[in-house]
């Protein structure tokens, strides 16, 4: 079956033509979009069809906000989704709204081995929970249940709840965060505004002082996330690496809490597009300090499987099986 794929997020969108088979699915043609450059998704999509002969008979599509009814709002985009008016406007006669994570859980089973890297190895119990979450423009959250045999994608807002300090250091962090919004979040700290927000608070509080020749890069830049990764993973700039290394710790912390929220023992799946660019640093020692530093939960964490998922068209796949209406096939879930 060929069906329409999106996955919608705060900054890009995702576009793809997919022939979905009984356990595979062949991207036959893929587009990205810089979100915020549309009004909508249905300029998007419209777009994006007017060079296909043959408009697709089915769409999917994965957005990063909640979804009710066939009804969404996009967190970060002052866009209303809705399944009927986008189906009429693309003419496709049927279109799936889901959220982005729960898109990312049922494309699990589509994902090649070499897409996942294991940091933690664990011991993955058949038929147990799965949590998955993903910092990017924002933190998604979503768990994979088995409940009477079948399997279910129970959705989240999970990023969206109070962050909660470990120690001092985060309770200055929590206290900085304050004086600029209203609240302090998890999605506001583990995201690519996140890390940004962390570098602030380390050099407004004396942590380290900022070298000149990064603070010229940063100002010059479009992606300062980018700027404070790359030069925190070569370990030469002292502050970069002090907030890479905080948000890399607050990520394995979250990571540890969605864990321990679903007793997820058949394994926790990190995806987003922030983990493959800092993979380095999430396989030191930090992030599995924090993950497993729950007591007195240290031992059941342990056990748990922590992996990375390497391919960005992780939603797509899911958002194509949607799409297609096919079931999440258990005996495939890596």
């Amino acid at each position: 079956m060929r069906v329409l794929a999106g996955d919608i997020g705060g900054t890009k969108t995702a576009l793809a033509i997919i022939e979905v088979g009984e356990s595979t699915q062949t991207i036959l043609r893929l587009e990205r979009y810089a979100s915020a450059r549309y009004p909508g998704l249905e300029e998007i999509v419209e777009e994006f069809l007017s060079s296909e002969q043959t408009i697709p008979r089915a769409g999917g599509f994965g957005v990063a906000g909640p979804v009710r009814a066939g009804r969404a709002r996009i967190t970060k985009l002052p866009w209303i989704l809705e399944a009927g008016r986008l189906s009429d406007r693309a003419r496709i006669p049927r279109v799936a709204l889901l959220n982005d994570f729960v898109a990312a859980a049922l494309g699990l089973p589509y994902l090649p081995p070499r897409q996942l890297v294991t940091i933690a190895p664990g011991r993955a119990g058949k038929g147990e929970p799965i949590g998955l979450l993903g910092a990017g423009t924002g933190l998604g959250e979503a768990a994979v249940v088995q409940v009477l045999g079948r399997v279910e994608i129970v959705s989240s807002e999970g990023g969206h709840v109070d962050f909660g300090p470990r120690n001092p250091l985060e309770d200055g962090l929590v206290l900085f965060l304050r004086r600029r919004f209203r609240r302090a979040s998890r999605d506001r700290i583990l995201s690519g505004g996140g890390l940004c927000l962390i570098y602030d608070f380390l050099k407004t509080e004396g942590h380290a002082r900022e070298t000149p020749s990064v603070s010229a890069e940063l100002r010059k830049s479009a992606d300062r996330a980018a700027v404070i990764s790359r030069h925190g993973l070569s370990g030469k700039d002292r502050l970069c690496r002090a907030a890479l290394n905080l948000f890399v710790s607050i990520y394995g912390s979250e990571a540890g809490n969605l864990a321990l929220q679903y007793r997820a023992a058949g394994g926790i799946y990190i995806g987003g597009g922030i983990a493959p660019k800092i993979l380095p640093a999430l396989r030191g020692p930090r992030f599995l300090r924090a993950f497993r530093d729950k007591p007195p939960m240290e031992e059941l964490l342990a056990r748990i499987p922590v992996r990375v998922v390497l391919d960005s068209r992780l939603g797509l796949y899911g958002a194509a099986a949607a799409a297609s209406r096919t079931e999440i096939d258990t005996t495939r879930l890596p």
